[in-house]
């Protein structure tokens, strides 16, 4: 069995794409080149799309930023009532031992 009587099913045809190798050295040169303005414009299409999603990381980190400062600033706040209310029970604890009867 030569070659050309070979015969592949379908899923394989398509991932068996047999391309004529181009005999003059100008074509090859033409087509290699033409492969590499493909890839470099590939390639220029991935630094882009990367460059967009650098940015929209940093607009999330940011983001982020923000919120963990806020959460920080509430938490503050939150401490700063925990300690008046610790010191207002303490002195309700005295103020009851005090009216307290001794006896």
């Amino acid at each position: 069995m030569s070659a050309s009587t070979i015969t592949l099913p379908a899923t394989e045809a398509k991932a068996a794409e047999i391309v004529a190798f181009p005999q003059r050295p100008q074509d090859r040169l033409r087509i290699a080149l033409h492969k590499l303005d493909e890839a470099l414009r590939a390639q220029a299409r991935a630094t882009s799309d990367f460059r967009y999603a650098m940015g929209e990381l940093k607009t999330k980190v940011s983001g982020m930023q923000d919120g963990m400062l806020a959460y920080r600033d509430a938490l503050d706040r939150t401490a700063t009532q925990i300690d008046r209310a610790v010191k207002k029970a303490k002195e309700l604890q005295e103020t009851a031992r005090r009216m307290a009867p001794q006896g």
